[in-house]
């Protein structure tokens, strides 16, 4: 037999088996689960309906509401109420048929219902039975539906798998449909290894070569999750609580105040648990350690509602907690519940008179001195810890308010709302270098707000936005603006405020805004989404949006990149073609998470771009081999 009658033969067999299988397995398991959920349906139903006659059967009236308040809202086809004679009281049964199935359909697939009948009883008398019998019009429906849809389905494929064989026979079989959703899937950072070979010496042998390559290549990607996972556990964690660590705090405080986003401006917290010797002496180390531990889940639980707060053990009694988007009010507020749920803490622990808090606040705006904060919060925290109780002491900027801090939220919605109405936002293009080539190859574009003599950047109006609930009046804004007009850049990247993916027509408005946007530049589009976003994205919505992108030449570009996660399986089903990580946390994740950051990232062809770099720096990050940067 001929190499082409083998695999006609073969693959014909293959798809008609397999798809005529499945056809029948799922049809006929359906059916035998729809009757046993009309079984299921008239069995509590009569068991409820039992329940509820029991109390009323000598009121007719009641027991005809009861009944047919039941039956208006189920799927029944009668149900009967007889007295303790067997003599009918009352019978509710369906009259009209509304079935759309045909009469064969009905007679191959006989459902069958199953009438079940329940006892009336009140102290152990019985007063009578009702009988219920499920609709089974509506099973027929259900089951003609997924029948048409299965047999679409069957021609379908069965026509799509001898056209295809035709085509790849007739084309000196070039490769194999299964090798070729191997490569492509490849591409979309998906590594499938296909377990039947087929019999054909040729093709089996190109398919075990496709099989290696790619279980090297998901063996790489594995072995560099692992790798970073373990280092960024002991370089960033504190092994009690889980929290991260004082030098963690050092590497990011710096990142959230140059950062082009809501993180530049918010609260730090400085929290000092004092009184932690005489609890060592009273209830012992280990019993210490376990508070220490529910305090911690405690202060997590507390500051979930934060965007991207970061929560850091410093030393053995002290904790930072650095809250985005934050003011003085909502901080101290935190701060007092926090207070709050350690006293019962304490109290637990039979500690309530040892132990107390004093937490010192400050707040933070986008490029404060770091020594600056961290000197406001020391001392707020050092004037907390004079009361000797739980106490907490908050400080706001001394410098001068911004048009933001100063206006009230109308007056900012009014600025906002006039800014889009007149046109008032001038778009900004901040470069990525190519340290190689010594050329800027792709733009972001973000727009700054001009009000009066101010002029708002993104990352000072970026929060505000969220809160009005304006994120879709922005984006709407950009999108447009882009749609009229030609950038002499030819590649651009936009950030993408995620309340577009939450309802179903404003996803919609921006696929077809990104598509008509693509199909009009003359170079590439990227749309930007920071890790924290992406991460709380259901990860279904995040796969499709980046599929839906790709089909129009739209890549995602993941912003605020940590390279801390435990799990980075969202790069796989994303497929981004960069990540950007602040240049601070970078540098200081070591040479051998560097190493399996590169090897992480290389395995699935994504670039690495980074962020807010100092040009005294630049050697540094060539001699690790970065070759994308943006500039501060």
């Amino acid at each position: 037999m001929t190499l082409y009658k083998q695999i006609s033969l073969l693959v014909s067999l293959l798809l008609l088996l397999l798809l005529g299988g499945v056809l029948g397995i799922n049809f006929f398991k359906l059916k035998n689960s729809i009757e046993d959920q009309l079984y299921i349906q008239a069995k509590n139903s009569a068991y409820s309906l039992s329940i509820a006659l029991s109390t009323i059967q000598n009121d007719h009236q009641k027991v005809r509401e009861v009944i047919d308040t039941v039956f208006e809202h189920g799927a029944y086809e009668l149900i009967e109420y007889e007295d303790q004679e067997r003599l009918p009281v009352y019978r509710k049964q369906k009259v009209e048929s509304r079935l759309e199935v045909p009469m064969w359909f009905t007679h191959l697939c006989n459902i069958h219902t199953v009438p079940v009948e329940s006892q009336v009883k009140d102290n152990g008398q019985t007063l009578g039975a009702v009988l219920v019998i499920s609709d089974k019009e509506v099973a027929y429906q259900q089951l003609y539906d997924l029948f048409k849809y299965l047999l679409y389905l069957f021609i379908f494929f069965t026509l799509l798998g001898h056209l295809f064989l035709h085509f790849v026979l007739r084309i000196l079989l070039r490769s194999l449909k299964s090798i070729q959703q191997q490569a492509e899937e490849v591409n979309h950072n998906h590594f499938i290894i296909q377990k039947d070979l087929p019999s054909t010496v040729e093709l089996r042998d190109v398919m075990i070569a496709m099989n290696s390559m790619i279980k090297r290549v998901k063996d790489l990607y594995e072995r560099s999750s692992e790798a970073m996972k373990k280092y960024q556990d002991s370089l960033y964690y504190d092994p009690l609580t889980n929290l991260f660590n004082r030098r963690y705090f050092q590497v990011k405080l710096p990142e959230y105040l140059l950062a082009n986003d809501d993180r530049s401006h918010g609260a730090l917290l400085l929290i000092r648990m004092n009184g932690v010797p005489f609890g060592n002496k009273k209830i012992g180390h280990k019993k210490m350690d376990d508070l220490f531990i529910q305090f911690s889940s405690i202060l997590q639980k507390l500051c979930n509602e934060g965007r991207e707060p970061i929560l850091c053990r410093l030393n053995g009694t002290e904790f930072a907690i650095v809250l985005p988007a934050y003011h003085k009010l909502a901080a101290t507020e935190l701060a007092q519940n926090i207070i709050k749920a350690f006293l019962v803490l304490a109290d637990k622990f039979g500690l309530r008179e040892n132990l107390y808090l004093s937490i010192g606040i400050c707040e933070y705006a986008r490029k404060d001195q770091v020594r600056d904060l961290l000197s406001c919060a020391d001392t707020a925290l050092f004037e907390a810890s004079r009361h000797h109780e739980n106490y907490v002491v908050a400080y706001g900027r001394d410098k001068e308010k911004s048009v933001i801090n100063n206006a009230n939220k109308t007056e900012l919605r009014d600025i906002v709302v006039k800014a889009l109405n007149e046109e008032r936002l001038q778009p900004q293009f901040d470069p990525v270098v190519d340290l190689k080539t010594h050329q800027e190859i792709f733009y972001t574009l973000t727009f700054d707000i001009s009000y009066d003599t101010h002029m708002l950047k993104f990352s000072d109006y970026a929060q505000m936005i969220s809160d009005l609930g304006m994120e879709y009046d922005l984006m709407k804004f950009e999108l447009e603006y882009m749609k009229k007009h030609h950038f002499k850049q030819h590649t651009i990247a936009f950030p993408l405020m995620v309340e577009m993916l939450h309802e179903s027509e404003k996803l919609f408005y921006f696929e077809q805004s990104v598509k008509e946007i693509a199909k009009n530049m003359r170079g590439s589009l990227f749309v930007e989404i920071s890790e924290y976003d992406l991460l709380a994205l259901d990860p279904i919505v995040a796969e499709r949006l980046s599929k839906e992108l790709r089909e129009h030449g739209v890549r995602i570009g993941i912003t605020n990149f940590s390279g801390e996660k435990a799990d980075y399986s969202y790069l796989k089903y994303t497929a981004p073609a960069y990540v950007k990580i602040h240049e601070s946390l970078y540098l200081n994740i070591g040479s051998v998470s560097q190493n399996a950051l590169h090897t992480l990232l290389g395995s699935l062809d994504i670039q690495l771009i980074v962020v807010d770099v100092n040009e005294e720096n630049i050697s540094r990050l060539e001699n690790r081999s970065i070759r994308y940067v943006m500039f501060s």
